[in-house]
């Protein structure tokens, strides 16, 4: 879920950054590539969560019919989408900051990413709680969770997890805006700036970007998601924070996008090979003196490049084969952000309705991704397309029903 300026609006066209990417000004036009890149993105998360009850993670709702399968497949996609998304994020924040300025982009950031936050906690959060409580009254059977002895576990943001991370960064990135030009000669900056974009736009940018995240996997063996609480937590800080950065890094060099879809066959080939390994030996599994080098290996080596050659792999395939708009992109673009919203209420009261049934878990699953899609993007339609809250999220609205164009009046001779 990412806007142009910020997940999950990307609206901007690519950066054609000079050195001084600062002054760098980027006209508003959408990218039809990315459009697509972050459709499908969102459109994992929507599985991943479907998928969640019928493994054997554990989850708000657990399911009777639960599958490795199942366990694949989740492990297979938390491993780059969210660092797919604060790349993308990093990316265009660089745009926004240069074509806003500093007190332009931290109120856009606020109205679009802290105030929706904010506002949807309720909706968004608060039929999952309910929904946890349900279970656990009607499965007393089942261990319940340990309480938290965290004050702030109350105040979970749950899947809004990345609201809350990205607003922490883009403070981070306007205190090192104010700061840097204030240390560092202009000369040095911009020699950075292309170093930096070059290394990370280069065909050993995936093997540098996988640094931040193997550092968060030695300190987390055990592996990385995102906070279950207000506090901020290091590895996740570390990982995803590292993400945001390669991604503002990729903007520091002309024709990032041209430079990133290079090699993207062998990327992909590779992110297959090593995620089967990575899954083979379970990583990310905690390497201790008793554990064995493979899984070592898989948990602070392979794990984080895997996700790191899969992040450049989809962006190299959706730079190279989506050049022009299409209706349905643009549609599942606009509606991403709603949908990322308050997609996880629908999705866990589906997975408790099922829970007990003994269906196949592969029809189960397509009730719970069908029936949550269908009711997020319904109420996308009714609710947000045409009002102020589609302009709130989305910077635009659509006319509830196309006027057709009048002709051209012609005069006529007497």
């Amino acid at each position: 879920m990412v806007t142009a300026d910020a997940h999950p609006n990307l609206t901007t066209k690519e950066p054609m950054p000079t050195p001084s990417a600062a002054t760098t000004s980027v006209p508003p036009h959408r990218l039809p590539s990315l459009d697509a890149l972050r459709g499908f993105a969102l459109l994992l998360g929507v599985v991943l969560h479907s998928l969640m009850s019928l493994s054997t993670i554990p989850w708000v709702v657990t399911d009777v019919s639960r599958t490795p399968v199942a366990d694949a497949l989740v492990g297979w996609i938390h491993l780059f989408r969210v660092p797919l998304f604060f790349a993308l994020a990093g990316y265009f924040a660089r745009a926004a900051l240069a074509r806003k300025g500093p007190r332009g982009f931290a109120a856009d950031r606020g109205k679009r990413i802290l105030l929706p936050l904010l506002v949807f906690w309720p909706v968004a959060v608060l039929p999952v709680i309910v929904v946890a409580i349900a279970f656990a009254i009607t499965h007393p059977q089942l261990p319940a969770a340990p309480p938290s002895d965290d004050p702030l576990a109350i105040a979970t943001p749950a899947h809004l997890w990345f609201l809350w991370s990205l607003s922490q960064f883009y403070l981070v990135l306007l205190a090192a805006h104010w700061l840097i030009p204030r240390i560092v000669p202009l000369a040095l900056r911009e020699r950075c700036s292309v170093g930096l974009g070059r290394a990370f736009t280069g065909p050993l940018g995936p093997l540098w970007a996988a640094v931040p995240f193997a550092v968060a996997l030695w300190l987390q063996p055990s592996g990385i998601v995102g906070p279950a609480t207000l506090r901020p937590e290091l590895p996740a800080s570390i990982a995803f924070g590292g993400a945001f950065w390669v991604g503002w890094c990729w903007g520091g060099v002309a024709h990032a996008l041209n430079r990133l879809r290079r090699h993207w066959p062998a990327r992909l080939a590779a992110a297959a090979v090593l995620t089967i390994g990575c899954l083979i030996v379970s990583a990310p599994a905690a390497p201790s003196s008793g554990d064995s080098p493979a899984v070592l290996i898989a948990t602070l080596v392979a794990y984080p490049l895997a996700a790191w050659l899969w992040v450049y792999g989809l962006v190299g395939v959706a730079v190279t084969y989506v050049h022009r708009e299409r209706p349905v992109v643009r549609y599942l673009a606009d509606a991403s952000y709603w949908v990322y919203l308050t997609h996880l209420g629908w999705v866990c009261t589906l997975q408790l309705a099922l829970a007990d049934l003994g269906w196949p878990w592969a029809l189960k699953f397509v009730v719970i991704l069908g029936g949550s899609l269908a009711a997020t993007l319904l109420t996308y339609q009714v609710l947000v397309r045409a009002t102020p809250i589609g302009r709130w999220l989305n910077g635009r609205t659509y006319p509830t029903r196309q006027r057709p164009e009048r002709p051209a009046a012609t005069a006529t001779a007497r």
